[in-house]
């Protein structure tokens, strides 16, 4: 007698495999603990096996397990291509597409020039994920991803899409009460704006004024940490401090903003069109990865 393969049970088995833990699976995929760890037991009940062994710290996959783990990820990326073959038999781009990418530059950069890709593709439907932690593209919680490179990633294609030069600024009214800093030391002095260490870091060195100037292994204490870069960008622009904004911030140059230490070197980030081997003939891949880089004609060198 043939039972039907319930594939939600095995979704949950992946994140956990990755995750390692049922609380860290739960949180990501947003149920409770109790209906994952239930889940995993139903699964383990059905198949015969046993997927994991139960540690202090969390759970250790079984040779079995991760056996299965292997399995699951080439059936989600044969769903995947072959979602992907049923739409892209139409000549015109189609169908449903999703983008992980960070909140700023889900805000910042990708908004202000979509309703043009709309109008251009209107048999797309976009759905945008704003979220600093990185999203899985082989369980389709995205098929796209803007975000700095991904290492160790083979089966990932990244293509440079632009690049966010990194510099201080301050508005006039914070520098005439509080002097202009001269050199990285005097940074100590002054009151600093950063992301923070309390939400996820989608990007290295994003606090790095708290550094700058300082000896290895010391950091300064910030005065003000604000998870969004438009956040950060109003809070300077009130006057609450110095802040590390790109140079490509959109609108920036009608902040009134001054260049803080403009001769000391300081940090870039590229950012890449990311996407699974099997999404590359994707017309609808290929049609938003040639739009944003028209749009977002930044230095990729």
């Amino acid at each position: 007698m043939k039972t039907n393969i319930d594939w939600d049970k095995f979704k949950i088995f992946y994140y956990v495999a990755k995750a390692g833990s049922f609380t860290a699976a739960a949180e990501t995929l947003n149920v409770s603990q109790s209906a994952i760890s239930r889940s995993i037991q139903l699964l383990e009940h059905s198949l015969k096996i046993k997927l994991f062994e139960r540690v202090a710290r969390g759970l250790v996959i079984t040779k079995q397990g991760e056996s299965l783990l292997k399995a699951t990820e080439k059936a989600f990326e044969e769903f995947s291509r072959a979602e992907m073959l049923m739409l892209e038999e139409e000549e015109e781009p189609q169908g449903t597409l999703k983008i992980a990418t960070t909140m700023a530059i889900a805000t910042v950069w990708i908004m202000p020039h979509i309703c043009d890709f709309l109008r251009s593709f209107p048999k797309i439907q976009l759905t945008i994920i704003g979220n600093d932690e990185e999203l899985d593209l082989k369980t389709h919680q995205a098929d796209v991803s803007i975000r700095p490179f991904m290492e160790n990633r083979p089966e990932l294609i990244q293509e440079p899409i632009f690049v966010c030069h990194l510099k201080l600024y301050a508005s006039k009214k914070y520098l005439k009460e509080y002097g202009t800093p001269k050199t990285p030391k005097d940074l100590e002095h002054h009151k600093l704006i950063v992301f923070g260490y309390d939400a996820k870091n989608p990007y290295n060195d994003i606090n790095w004024p708290l550094k700058l100037g300082m000896p290895r292994g010391y950091l300064r204490e910030p005065y003000l940490c604000i998870n969004t870069s438009a956040g950060m960008r109003q809070a300077a622009e009130d006057g609450h401090g110095i802040v590390a904004l790109a140079a490509e911030f959109p609108g920036l140059e009608k902040s009134g903003f001054i260049e803080v230490l403009p001769e000391e070197e300081k940090p870039i980030i590229p950012i890449y069109y990311v996407y699974p081997e099997h999404l590359k003939e994707s017309k609808r891949v290929k049609a938003l990865g040639r739009y944003l880089k028209e749009r977002l004609k930044f230095d990729i060198a």
